[in-house]
């Protein structure tokens, strides 16, 4: 019987759990050191999973019982006097623990975040001039230094303004409004398996009153919904540039792509571009969601990556037709400012440097800039937009030189991005019914964000309500009859009264501002 005990082989199951193993005690003489467990036994302790992604928890969690049960013939020697009813327990124990561990999902776009970009080709010297031509006026020009550091960076998530994005009292600001409205766009009335306006939207009739309830909490976007807003948005704005050819994202990668001469000037961003060019909306936003971390970065490459993109899916050829005479101009002014050709690249997918409907002949004035050109046609929107524009600039002579058309005062959907004194916002309805019947606009509301100071007591958000029911029947009073100097109407309300001429504006007991 010893012989066969002496021959029996002992085996012992290898142990997972949150604690180290415990060590029996061994007996051994006085002043002698411990004996040490075989150098080829292996130690487990296992304290934290490595966050994976959400695509592969089930292969993870698979693959961990896995490696537990092929390595249940190796021992540590934790366990060699235990009876074979306590091995048994501590492994079923182990099993147990080892289903109920939670297996986290890393966030999408932050490997890409904290990784180096490598995807898609390299630029190329001549695009990377012309690149800096359009956008600064020189290849040897910098970037403004506020384009270099700015994210598309949206406000604290789940609460007031949680849809806005951040901006800065700088020419960014009017880039990143414009963006703002595609964002928004994808929030109200595109994100319908995301809990968009549509599939949130409340019912007819008596319940309309609870409708500013149910839009509030539709307005305090979560952090995957932002993200969502971002990645939907900027697909949409590329491929509505491209207009069926390939769109482009780039971003810049770690290295130079080319080595820089005396005609071009170093950035730090432009001359390491890599560039994804995509055939397929699909394939355009699995990129857009690979870099969405990075895009989204505080003080990031995210702004300047979009522009650059915007650039290139339109193509250098395109752009130059876009600008008609003003093709010789840069994007970007030289004090850091939008030109409109750019801010209607994004609002229309078209740079064109003209508001009007159609198309306007210039006429000979008694100026001489004028009588270069007479004659000259200037091709302005050819259709209405998903996105309107509203402008107000001082007094009424000089909002009339931009030659506002109907086509962009009257957009698909209610959503219109606000120029008033050179400030810029946005106006939006989460009711896309508005603009499909007369009757909606005799009293309505819209929303109103600039990222914008409020003052104290007033933060909250901004709803005006506009009523065009008294359209013609307001009586006008000679200001000489009066005993004191009426105070003139602010400036959005103004741009609002260019679409709805003669209404009346309430902002609800918040002071008015832009």
């Amino acid at each position: 019987m010893s012989k066969q005990m002496n021959r029996r082989r002992k085996v012992s199951k290898k142990v997972i759990s949150n604690e180290p193993p415990k060590r029996t005690e061994e007996k051994r003489p006085s002043g002698s050191k411990p004996s040490q467990p075989p150098t080829s036994a292996k130690k487990i302790h296992v304290s934290t999973i490595s966050v994976v992604k959400s695509a592969s928890v089930e292969n993870s969690s698979e693959k961990l019982v896995s490696e537990a049960n092929s390595s249940e013939d190796e021992t540590d020697g934790s366990d060699l006097h235990l009876s074979s009813a306590d091995k048994e327990q501590r492994a079923k124990d182990n099993r147990k623990l080892l289903r109920d561990r939670v297996i986290y999902a890393r966030k999408v776009g932050e490997e890409a975040a904290t990784g180096q970009v490598l995807d898609g080709e390299p630029i190329d010297y001549e695009s990377a001039c012309k690149i800096k031509e359009l956008a600064w006026g020189s290849s040897n020009m910098p970037p403004k230094p506020e384009w270099l550091k700015q994210g598309i960076v949206f406000r604290p998530c789940d609460q007031l303004f949680a849809y806005g994005l951040k901006t800065h009292k700088n020419g960014t600001k009017n880039f990143l409004i414009s963006l703002q409205a595609y964002f928004l766009k994808q929030l109200l009335f595109d994100m319908k398996k995301t809990g968009g306006a549509n599939s949130r939207r409340p019912a007819r009739g008596p319940v309309d009153r609870n409708k500013s309830a149910v839009w509030a909490q539709l307005l305090k976007p979560g952090e995957k919904i932002q993200q969502e807003m971002l990645v939907g948005g900027l697909v949409e704005l590329l491929s509505k540039i491209a207009d069926g050819k390939e769109t482009v994202l780039c971003l810049p990668g770690p290295d130079n792509c080319f080595q820089p001469t005396a005609h071009f000037g170093i950035d730090g961003i432009t001359e390491k571009l890599r560039v994804m060019r995509c055939s397929k909306d699909e394939e355009l936003r699995t990129y857009v969601k690979k870099y969405s971390a990075t895009l989204m970065q505080e003080n990031g490459i995210g702004l300047i990556s979009v522009l650059y993109s915007v650039i290139l899916t339109r193509n250098f050829n395109r752009l130059a037709y876009d600008l008609q005479d003003q093709a010789t101009n840069s994007l970007i002014d030289p004090i850091g400012d939008c030109t409109t050709g750019l801010l209607n690249l994004i609002i229309t997918g078209r740079a064109n440097p003209y508001l009007h409907n159609g198309i306007m002949v210039v006429e000979d004035e008694d100026n001489e800039e004028s009588e270069e050109f007479s004659g000259e046609e200037r091709r302005g929107m050819e259709t209405r937009n998903d996105i309107g524009f509203l402008i107000w600039d001082q007094d009424e002579e000089t909002t009339n030189r931009f030659h506002l058309g109907s086509r962009l005062k009257t957009p698909t959907l209610p959503i219109w991005i606000t120029r008033c004194n050179g400030q810029f916002g946005v106006l939006f309805n989460p009711n896309r019914e508005l603009m499909r019947s007369y009757h909606a606009e005799n009293r309505f509301q819209l929303y109103y964000y600039s990222d914008a100071e409020m003052k104290k007591g007033e933060y909250k958000e901004t709803l005006l309500t506009i009523d065009t029911r008294n359209v013609g029947n307001q009586v006008v009073v000679d200001p000489s009859e009066t005993e004191f100097e009426e105070a003139p109407p602010p400036p959005l309300e103004k741009a609002i009264q260019t679409k709805w001429e003669g209404s009346t504006i309430d902002w609800g007991g918040i002071t008015p501002y832009i």
